[in-house]
């Protein structure tokens, strides 16, 4: 069997299985919780092999591999990034999960006395990040099947595209999750003899060290890629993963908190450890073909050209799977987003039929990320363009609203304004670029001193977190138990005659009219 046969059988075992769970699930999903929040009884093994999956996605294996290829050890730096950054989260922000909340924004209110502003800017600001995520892993399932099979480029987007929905929309978060463990598997696996046979070839890293050129030897690649580019993508990373929703979704569909804080620490751990894999992929490409017209082709050359058959077809589906997965996590993410904030910022009241707006929903965001996938450049160069503009500004008000009890509505709303202005400003002044590298970081630096200055001028929040957390558990109870319309009158009016919890005598700035 040729190596376009193998990897067109596995491919179409791998579609068949995850399918299968998908529609298994699908079976079992009998109202809104189940379907956005999985029910929130997930354990934490399923926590590990979800946020493994989902961080090893199109940005490490295509991205962070071509990135190798051009810089050596630099490839390390977008999976250090991720990794530690989602061990970050999982230690600090565990906690979260005893408000039984459904999207970061309402976290994000509960940190600014359920400021309304506040709320709606974070709201709209990360469902087009994840529109966004969605496209990049798009991308990157165009390209490899583009690769692999000869087919014409933009066919193939439209099927990586086809193929995510197919997955990932018919049983929501729970499908997600339950088909990123067995993707973790098969990522982890494919990839494992995939290293053993490359440092088989190289003779070992010492042989490899001696194949590339000196530069890429270099602590993190520094020497060949710069400091500050490998410094900025590093907090480029951790920064997108303090302010991912996708996490945060999963984290709120754990059964325990101590299951969040061990599922995460370990997933961060093995996404660090799998950086090396990165590393070591590219420049085993780069002593293989070192005049690659595109370096995001680094992987999906090596698949073609220089593996047998059987290891061709396991290295695609692992590839595949990290791929898919993150595809379905910012699908998921999206979906509830636009449910919990979006639908009712644009009627005024919450859907009647939650499940079936979201599954609309979900087909909208997949037709319109496969359109942008279609024009969208590379990989790395988009995610590092594009973070910046939203991810860092989100990343301040939440590192800040945790740890700083003194931060006001004010202060986030300075910060949001302020760190997209100065990216786009290092973006497009060619004096600002070539001194910063990377605008990430003078974003974030502008941003925190902004928040700090602003909300050290202003009156500080009235309302406690719990306060707010527990008027946002009131507002959501209609998606949580389907109630249709009438009832939701009904519930709401009581909740206005028997509130429970009291107005501040002076409120600062607008205030989310949750129940009275």
């Amino acid at each position: 069997m040729g190596t376009h046969a193998a990897i067109l059988v596995g491919l179409t075992l791998y579609a068949c299985v995850m399918l299968a769970v998908s529609m298994f699930w699908m079976t079992r999903v009998k109202k809104a919780t189940d379907y956005l929040v999985a029910g929130r009884g997930l354990p934490w093994w399923i926590l590990l092999g979800t946020i493994t999956a989902t961080s090893i996605g199109t940005g490490v294996v295509i991205g962070a591999s071509g990135l190798a290829y051009q810089h050596g050890w630099a490839g390390c730096a977008y999976p250090l990034g991720l990794g530690l950054g989602t061990l970050l989260v999982g230690l600090f922000y565990a906690v979260m999960r005893r408000h039984r909340f459904i999207t970061l924004c309402e976290e994000i209110a509960c940190y600014y006395g359920g400021n309304r502003v506040v709320l709606e800017v974070s709201n709209l600001s990360l469902f087009v990040s994840q529109l966004c995520w969605l496209t990049v892993q798009i991308m990157g399932g165009g390209d490899v099947l583009g690769v692999v099979t000869g087919w014409n480029p933009k066919l193939c987007v439209l099927l990586a595209g086809l193929i995510v929905a197919v997955i990932s929309i018919p049983g929501g978060l729970r499908t997600v999750v339950y088909t990123d463990f067995v993707q973790a598997l098969i990522l982890l696996g494919g990839f494992g003899v995939l290293i053993w046979s490359s440092l088989m070839h190289t003779g070992g890293l010492a042989g490899l060290r001696q194949a590339v050129p000196a530069p890429y030897n270099s602590f993190l690649g520094m020497a060949s890629y710069g400091r500050w580019k490998v410094a900025g993508l590093i907090v480029v990373m951790i920064l997108s993963v303090v302010a991912d929703p996708n996490r945060r979704l999963t984290m709120y569909g754990a059964r325990s908190e101590k299951g969040i804080r061990w599922g995460m620490a370990a997933a961060g751990l093995i996404v660090m450890l799998f950086s090396v894999v990165v590393g070591i992929i590219g420049m085993y490409v780069f002593t293989l073909n070192a005049h690659l017209s595109k370096a995001d082709q680094a992987l999906p050359w090596l698949v073609i050209h220089a593996l047998p058959p059987w290891l061709a077809a396991l290295v695609v589906v692992a590839v595949t799977s990290a791929i898919f997965s993150s595809a379905n996590g910012s699908a998921a993410a999206a979906g509830t987003f636009f449910v919990r904030h979006v639908y009712p910022l644009m009627t005024g009241r919450q859907p009647d039929r939650p499940l079936e707006l979201v599954r609309r929903t979900l087909v909208c965001a997949f037709v319109l990320s496969t359109v942008l996938a279609l024009y969208t450049g590379g990989i790395v160069d988009f995610v590092v363009k594009f973070l910046p503009l939203t991810m860092s500004g989100l990343a301040v008000i939440i590192l800040l609203g945790r740890f700083w009890n003194r931060a006001t509505w004010q202060g986030a709303l300075a910060a949001l304004a302020v760190t997209p202005a100065v990216a786009l400003t290092v973006m497009f002044i060619p004096s600002q670029a070539q001194l910063w590298n990377n605008p990430t970081i003078p974003a974030t630096l502008a941003g925190l001193l902004v928040h700090v200055v602003v909300s050290l001028l202003t009156p500080g929040t009235k309302r406690s977190l719990e306060e707010v957390a527990c008027a946002l558990s009131h507002e959501r109870r209609t998606i949580e138990e389907d109630l249709p319309r009438a009832k939701q009158s009904s519930e709401l009016a009581h909740l206005v005659r028997r509130p429970t919890w009291k107005r501040p005598r002076a409120a600062a700035g607008p205030q989310i009219e949750l129940i009275s």
